[in-house]
C-alpha cells in the first residue's frame, strides 16, 4: 500500500478551511439551501482533509475514515430521515467529538515529539487549538439534546437552538468564547453537565496555551543555541 505523502505546508491549507468555515455560518440566517449547503460541504471538506494531513499513520487513517463516513451517514440520516432526526443528531456529534479529538491527540503527539520546530509546526499548533474548541462545540451540542435546561440563552439568539445548523454555530460560538475566558453572557450554562464541559474546557485551554507554548518555545531556543554553537566553530 502506497502511502499518501501530504503537502510540506500541510496545515496551511487546513488553518484556512477551519478559519473559512465561520465565515460560512452567518449566511445560514438567510435560510437558503445554497448556504446551507455550502457550510455542510466545507465541514465535510474540513473532516476529509484531517484525515488526510493529520491522521498520517495506517492505523490512525483507517480510523479518522471510519469515523468521517461515520459523521457523513449521520448528517445525511438527519437530512433523509425526518423520524429520526434526534439519534441523527446524537450520532453526528458524537463520532465529530471522536474525529476531530483523535486530531487534537495525534497533533499534540507529534508536537511533543518533535526535535525542530519549524513554521508549519506552528501553524500545526493553531489548528489542534481550534480543532479542541470544535470538539467542546460539540460537546455542548451534546449536553444540549439530552439536558436542554443546562443553559440558559438570551431569548434574542434563543431561535437558533431550534435550527440544526444554526445551534452548532451557537456552540462553536460558545465553545470559543469559553476556551479564551470572554464570556459574554448570552449563552450561559446552569446546569450538569455543561458546569462540568465549561470548566474542562478553560482546564483545556489554559494547559494549551501552557504547555504547548512552552514546548515550541524551547524547541526554538535549543534550535538557536545549536545554530550559534555551529556558526561559532
Amino acid at each position: 500500500m502506497t502511502k499518501i505523502k501530504p503537502p510540506k505546508r500541510k496545515h496551511l491549507m487546513l488553518l484556512v478551511l477551519l478559519i473559512l468555515l465561520p465565515f460560512t455560518q452567518p449566511l445560514i440566517e438567510r435560510e437558503h439551501v445554497v448556504t446551507r449547503v455550502i457550510s455542510d460541504a466545507l465541514l465535510i471538506v474540513v473532516c476529509l482533509y484531517v484525515c488526510y494531513i493529520i491522521l498520517g499513520g495506517r492505523r490512525e487513517r483507517q480510523v479518522g475514515l471510519t469515523l468521517f463516513a461515520l459523521v457523513l451517514l449521520s448528517s445525511l440520516a438527519h437530512y433523509l430521515l425526518p423520524s429520526s432526526q434526534f439519534a441523527a443528531s446524537v450520532a453526528f456529534h458524537a463520532f465529530l467529538v471522536a474525529l476531530l479529538g483523535l486530531a487534537v491527540a495525534v497533533v499534540l503527539r507529534d508536537l511533543f515529539h518533535k526535535t525542530v520546530i519549524e513554521g508549519d509546526d506552528i501553524v500545526g499548533a493553531v489548528c489542534g487549538y481550534i480543532l479542541g474548541a470544535a470538539v467542546w462545540a460539540n460537546l455542548y451540542a451534546l449536553a444540549y439534546l439530552f439536558v436542554p435546561g443546562a443553559f440558559s440563552i438570551n431569548e434574542a439568539i434563543v431561535k437558533q437552538v431550534e435550527d440544526w445548523q444554526l445551534k452548532r454555530s451557537l456552540f462553536d460560538y460558545l465553545s470559543f468564547t469559553t476556551l479564551t475566558s470572554l464570556g459574554y453572557g448570552d449563552i450561559t450554562p446552569v446546569g450538569q453537565p455543561a458546569f462540568s464541559l465549561t470548566w474542562l474546557e478553560v482546564l483545556f485551554g489554559q494547559f494549551y496555551m501552557a504547555v504547548v507554548v512552552a514546548q515550541m518555545v524551547g524547541l526554538k531556543l535549543a534550535q538557536a543555541v545549536k545554530g550559534r554553537d555551529r556558526g561559532s566553530t
